[in-house]
């Protein structure tokens, strides 16, 4: 397959493309993605998988003799058993997070802001002080 760096790259230059839209669909929801690694791993995961499966199809997926090729369907059904399995296990761990009461700080530290609360270390120089937290 000749150009794959080529192709590499276009594939790579769309997914930038629909990073921000997709984040702002997720946010759209209601979906708490504050780092973005649902639209990072999930989004542009299952488009990268799904390009994959348009330029490559017919390729061989491995080295050697006899080697399954790439399929436009193969990248379809891998892309929702990786979802599924994503989604499962996360939803599951979130929950059990959620009913050990460990999934969320404390109201207290989320106005203090982390940084105070969990990094023992000044975020700015000497002489320069930290803004107070504001009220919403």
């Amino acid at each position: 397959m000749e150009g794959r760096s080529a192709l590499a790259f276009i594939i790579a230059f769309g997914a930038g493309l629909i990073l921000k839209p997709a984040a702002s669909v997720l946010e759209n929801l209601g979906i708490d993605d504050a780092v973005g690694a649902v639209t990072v791993h999930c989004t542009v995961g299952i488009y990268g998988m799904l390009m994959l499966g348009v330029f490559a199809s017919g390729y061989p997926a491995l080295l050697g003799d006899g080697a399954p090729t790439v399929s436009r369907i193969g990248q379809i059904v891998g892309s929702a058993v990786f979802v599924a399995i994503g989604l499962g296990t996360g939803y599951v761990s979130a929950l059990i997070l959620k009913l050990a009461g460990m999934l969320r700080v404390p109201e207290a530290a989320e106005i203090a802001g982390l940084d105070t609360v969990k990094v023992p270390a000044q975020a700015y120089p000497e002489g320069i002080t930290a803004s107070p937290p504001t009220a919403n």
